[in-house]
């Protein structure tokens, strides 16, 4: 009876080891192919605390939202806790950093906006313009069409130097509208002043 008992034990093991081992490797399958980062999904810090769901994939990287900021993180920063994805530094830590990058990047850019400077339209493959003035409420932009003034945040730095948001196509035809108004007073200014007057006859 002993050596029955024993028999049955073996093949209870057996084949309890045998339906764990496709769990087993379906977890080892996830493991290897990493936290599950698909938009929506939330992200955690190294303490379980909730830094915001992923916004989108971009190559190698991931944009996560932490409150209303985009932070771009790359792909093998990512580990998988009882939660979910997580990153290894606390969420106080990423904050401070993207405050830091944010900073650095301001002042890079205040250094970059200076008259004379070309600028780049979004694509970075034609100057569209260069710097004429820098005022409290806008960059004063000179181009071939005209003087236009542009917001601050309209500009950034590219690998190639200071750039537009829009490409050159977008800027002409912002330009164009911007000038517009103006070009149609002088002409109606010019009509007045080539105007007769008639009121002797």
């Amino acid at each position: 009876m002993r050596k029955i008992a024993c028999l049955m034990t073996s093949l209870s093991l057996g084949m309890a080891l045998a339906a764990a081992a496709p769990a087993a490797a379906q977890e080892a399958a996830q493991a290897a192919a990493g936290p599950n980062l698909a938009p929506g999904t939330v992200v955690y810090d190294s303490e379980g605390a909730e830094i915001g769901p992923v916004s989108s994939e971009v190559g190698d990287n991931i944009v996560v939202m932490l409150g209303d900021k985009p932070v771009t993180l790359p792909k093998n920063a990512f580990g998988q806790s009882d939660k979910g994805p997580a990153i290894t530094i606390t969420r106080a830590q990423l904050t401070a950093a993207v405050d830091q990058a944010a900073a650095q990047t301001a002042a890079a850019l205040d250094a970059a906006i200076q008259p004379g400077a070309d600028i780049l339209g979004a694509n970075g493959s034609a100057v569209v313009g260069k710097v004429k003035l820098v005022e409290a409420d806008g960059i004063v932009v000179a181009t071939s069409s005209g003087d236009v003034k542009m917001p601050r945040h309209a500009f950034f730095l590219s690998p190639k130097g200071l750039a537009t948001s829009f490409t050159a196509e977008q800027f002409a035809a912002a330009v164009a509208e911007a000038t517009a108004p103006a070009a149609a007073s002088e002409a109606v200014a010019d009509a007045d002043t080539e105007t007769p007057d008639r009121s002797a006859n």
